[in-house]
């Protein structure tokens, strides 16, 4: 059977749908879905032309599509999915980062306590009478 040149101007139209190189209709929105007014749409066609009577083979491939594009979103994550996920990330960076800035800040505490109490010993080290300090060479 030969294929008229209308309808092969709605097959190459699907190809280019599926192959996301769509010159007329938008793919990448987010209410794109492979339908016979959408592939008449990108074959520079109005709506109505694409019929079941006229052309069966082709639309059972925009159908078959549509399902394909439909079960790939469902695995693919969506972008208020990808947000939230996102969302957890950074608080959970968060709440990781609070409790390492309360841990430096008991360490730092406890060091200048240390550096005190050292100088404090040396303090009354130097202050009685009866110790001499000897310090290091620099050899």
């Amino acid at each position: 059977m030969q294929i008229s040149k209308a309808e092969q101007a709605y097959w190459k139209a699907l190809e280019r749908l599926k192959n996301n190189t769509a010159k007329v209709v938008d793919t990448k929105s987010s209410r794109f879905k492979f339908t016979k007014d959408s592939v008449g749409r990108e074959a520079g066609k109005g709506k109505g032309y694409v019929r079941n009577e006229r052309y069966p083979e082709l639309c059972q491939a925009i159908k078959d599509a549509e399902e394909n594009r439909g079960k790939l979103a469902q695995k693919t994550p969506n972008d208020t999915a990808k947000l939230k996920y996102e969302k957890e990330l950074k608080l959970k960076a968060r709440l990781k980062y609070d409790t390492l800035k309360k841990e430096y800040d008991l360490l730092m505490q406890d060091y200048l306590n240390i550096l005190r109490q050292n100088f404090e010993l040396q303090s009354e080290l130097a202050d009685s009478s009866n110790t001499i300090l000897v310090k290091g060479s620099d050899n």
